[in-house]
């Protein structure tokens, strides 16, 4: 499977084991005679949420495993975000403000003024966009041994203790 694919799963695995989890939280308790309650099994959903779990546990490691290669890019890629969020939050109000509803009057100065935030704003932008693309040109062209493996290595990566010593997680040399 593409590492791409691997990412859509792994959001869509989550939202499933959200909408299960909240499910058993709202069906768990209800009025007794009444119909819709007991036509939703808990035990039986709570099964299926466990396996789901398993199955992004499992997931999220071998993402994990094929974008260590990558994995500094993608922390920049999360910084230069975080920079984009705080710089479009830094106040730019300048010049004389007449103060919420009252008739004091107070003058503003900045040392950002808002035509340089939006230039450093739109400077990371381009370097967001840049490592974007080279993340998406890594994801769908990378491979990851999801979908082709055989049920004892599925197995393998369900059992956390047999992790260490998964023939696919061998140190490189």
């Amino acid at each position: 499977m593409k590492l791409s694919k691997a990412l859509k799963l792994r959001k869509n695995l989550v939202g499933e084991i959200t909408k299960l989890k909240q499910q058993i939280k709202d069906k768990n308790s209800y009025l007794e005679g009444s119909k819709n309650g007991e036509k939703f099994d808990v035990e039986l959903n709570y099964e299926e949420l466990l396996k789901k779990i398993d199955m992004l546990t499992s997931l999220k490691f071998i993402i994990n495993e094929a974008n260590r290669e990558i994995q500094a890019k993608i922390y920049v890629l999360g910084e230069y975000k975080a920079l984009i969020a705080f710089w479009n939050e830094v106040s730019v109000v300048e010049g004389t403000q007449l103060l919420g509803y009252s008739d004091k009057i107070q003058n503003y100065v900045v040392q950002v003024d808002e035509k340089k935030r939006n230039g450093l704003v739109k400077e990371f932008q381009k370097r967001v966009d840049a490592i974007q693309e080279d993340l998406d040109v890594y994801n769908f062209m990378t491979d990851i041994p999801w979908g082709d493996m055989t049920v004892e290595e599925e197995d393998d990566f369900n059992q956390p203790e047999k992790l260490d010593t998964h023939p696919d997680m061998e140190p490189e040399k």
